[in-house]
């Protein structure tokens, strides 16, 4: 394998562990919106725009990283507040995104991820 696809493989990869992790992010903003939670209009377009990125694949893997670093810590500041047994399993399952092993599979099947699992698309390989 060259270099150039050496390249583009390991972005690839990186974009699929972002895009499990935007997954982990988007179903956490829903559910800390069930919760009575106000998100800050910023960080939901943040998540819309990340979405949009990731999806894509026209920007990279630094700049997704950014943008969900941003979402996470103002989702975390304001899950804070549901105490440390909330958070953990939210931080398990983007460790779980990271790490490669939440799959567009598992997404589906983990009930707190139901609500945005239909715009995960971009996570599956459509060739």
């Amino acid at each position: 394998m060259s270099q150039m696809e050496e390249e583009k493989k390991v972005s690839y990869d990186l974009l699929k562990k972002y895009g499990a992790k935007w997954a982990v992010l988007a179903a956490m903003e829903a559910d800390l919106t069930r919760k009575g939670i106000v998100i800050p209009d910023t960080t939901n377009k943040e998540i819309q725009m990340s979405h949009a990125k990731i999806s894509s694949g026209c920007f990279s893997p630094c700049d997704a990283n950014c943008d969900l670093t941003r979402i996470e810590a103002d989702l975390v500041s304001q899950g804070a507040a549901l105490g440390d047994e909330y958070m953990d399993q939210w931080f398990d399952l983007m460790g779980e995104a990271m790490s490669g092993t939440l799959g567009p599979e598992k997404i589906s099947e983990i009930p707190v991820l139901k609500p945005i699992d239909s715009l995960c698309g971009f996570l599956k390989c459509t060739c």
